[in-house]
């Protein structure tokens, strides 16, 4: 029976490999090892930033602002106008030393703010 399986039998997916000998790998092998190399610089701290700005952040860039990112150690955070902007921009220094304080001083340089578009 074409694409049924048997009772108690585990069905993998196969990728037949290059090469002369060309034994079949398990695809799940194949997808490991490429998420592995792709993962390769990623710092999870990131993340971990954007999903706990509200307890990382001091009062009004938590208020106003909203993380977008990290590239190349460069924070990106959106804000609603230019008197927000204006405002946080006085306030950089201080968001870098609670982000340091709660992350170390190694993730983030610098911090961009833009007015976030319409």
């Amino acid at each position: 029976m074409v694409g049924s399986r048997r009772k108690g039998v585990a069905m993998r997916a196969k990728y037949l490999g290059s090469g002369e000998g060309k034994q079949p790998k398990e695809i799940s092998q194949l997808l490991g090892s490429i998420i592995e190399k792709a993962a390769v610089g990623v710092d999870v701290r990131h993340g971990q930033l954007v999903n706990d700005w509200l307890t990382v952040a001091p009062p009004d860039w938590a208020a106003f602002g909203t993380p977008v990112g990290v590239r190349d150690k460069t924070l990106l955070v959106e804000v609603s106008d230019g008197s927000a902007a204006s405002l946080l921009k006085y306030q950089i220094g201080e968001l870098k030393r609670a982000i340091e304080d709660r992350f170390g001083g190694d993730l983030v340089r610098s911090v961009k703010v833009r007015v976030r578009q319409a």
